[in-house]
């Protein structure tokens, strides 16, 4: 609306210039006119730098995310770092199980928080903030120009205790040292043995019980022992960017 206004008045300043015989008249509608040209390009200028007739509305958006890491056993939030100054990263994760990996939005007015939480799945909550027009009358007069322009965003990402926390390259490393670990070599399943005798041992001091259950035991021994070997790997990673 505002360009067809501003059309009119300079279509209206050129014939009231131009056309017109100098009189009282004519002066008062080159005032007039000229007043709406300069208006006009005040409220555009306004608009495109000030954002006027515009305001910040907030949205928030919840929702369940899931691991992007392909070992369902291992549930892991990813994270690349963005720039080069590693300020800064996006968070990779899936809106769906069966769906590819997504990210956060890589942008510096974009900032992600990590907390844990105690339930089993994990969640996503964006609060993303945009301009929007005052009311129909402001959207009318600028057509609209600039609705829905990004200006940051605050996600705030809740993950279950037991998920990692790694970026894609440490993740590469993790898979390739798990891949050692289920190939051992002699050695190494003889010190796995003796680890899983000395927890079973642990879990027997702890629960007599299941003294009397040696194929359970075993188990959680066995659980337990591989538990510690992948906390372990995963600290070893972390240990590097």
């Amino acid at each position: 609306m505002i360009l067809w206004f501003l059309g009119l008045m300079v279509v209206g300043l050129y014939l009231s210039f131009i056309m017109m015989r100098r009189s009282l008249k004519r002066s008062a509608l080159i005032i007039v006119f000229g007043i709406g040209v300069v208006g006009s390009l005040l409220l555009i200028t306004l608009n495109d730098n000030a954002h006027f007739g515009m305001v910040k509305r907030t949205t928030t958006n919840e929702q369940t995310i899931y691991t992007a890491s392909p070992n369902v056993q291992m549930p892991m939030l990813l994270k690349q770092p963005a720039g080069t100054a590693d300020k800064h990263a996006v968070y990779i994760y899936k809106t769906d199980p069966k769906k590819k990996a997504v990210h956060t939005k890589a942008d510096l007015a974009v900032r992600n928080e990590i907390s844990r939480t105690a339930d089993t799945t994990a969640s996503l909550t964006s609060q993303t903030t945009r301009w929007e027009y005052q009311n129909g009358f402001y959207g009318a007069l600028f057509n609209h120009e600039g609705a829905g322009q990004f200006v940051s965003q605050r996600n705030q990402l809740a993950i279950p205790k037991d998920w990692f926390i790694l970026t894609t390259t440490q993740a590469k490393r993790l898979s390739a040292k798990l891949k050692v670990l289920q190939h051992p070599t002699a050695q190494q399943k003889a010190a796995l043995a003796t680890k899983v005798k000395a927890k079973a041992a642990e879990l027997v001091k702890a629960e007599p019980e299941l003294a009397t259950d040696q194929t359970t035991l075993m188990k959680q021994a066995q659980k337990a022992v591989q538990q510690q070997l992948i906390q372990q790997a995963v600290q070893d990673v972390q240990q590097h960017k």
